[in-house]
């Protein structure tokens, strides 16, 4: 599909008339109704410091103390049935966000071996992988792995175990976790 995008040329010739107030008008309804991403483009563009700002934090891995204990928390919810059920310690929105609550702690796990001490990242990917084995019945899906977009087999030669989801027994699914 092609895109009929403007080249710089024609996107400056075509600013060139606007005053100052329609100029801010147009970024304003960028800013204003466009994505998350446009908006910190655009904060980034007007204020250059917090542009820095940001990049450093971007590449700055996190704590992997405090992704263990995110990831923890997290698979003790969804061990409990919060995720499901109308539990109180996850608010509506938030089990319906379950797959970007679970693919942004996979992601900072993953982040989190690449510090000098990688034990806690070790163990945060660990509970990480072993909730997407034992995934059933946690989350409202027909198939989590699959609406998370969490792929085993990647994740587990990273962290140096073979996983698949038929390893799982029907019994060891219902094991606890070891925190």
């Amino acid at each position: 599909m092609a895109q009929n995008r403007m080249s710089r040329e024609e996107f400056f010739a075509k600013l060139a008339p606007l005053d100052a107030e329609q100029r801010g008008k147009i970024l304003w309804n960028l800013y204003w109704r466009g994505t998350a991403a446009a908006r910190e483009r655009i904060e980034g563009e007007l204020d250059p410091p917090e542009r820095r700002r940001r990049k450093h934090d971007a590449a700055t891995p996190p704590d992997p103390a405090l992704v263990l204990a995110e990831v923890s928390q997290f698979i003790e919810l969804a061990r409990s049935g919060a995720y499901i059920a109308g539990d109180r310690r996850v608010s509506r929105t938030e089990r319906t966000k379950w797959r970007v609550t679970f693919r942004q702690l996979a992601t900072d796990a993953q982040l989190a071996l690449h510090v000098e001490d990688t034990a806690p990242g070790e163990r945060a990917m660990e509970l990480m992988i072993d909730l997407a084995r034992h995934a059933e019945g946690s989350f409202r899906s027909e198939d989590p792995l699959e609406a998370a977009k969490f792929v085993l087999p990647m994740l587990s030669r990273r962290c140096g175990r073979r996983y698949s989801r038929s390893t799982a027994s029907p019994a060891s699914r219902n094991a606890p976790y070891r925190s």
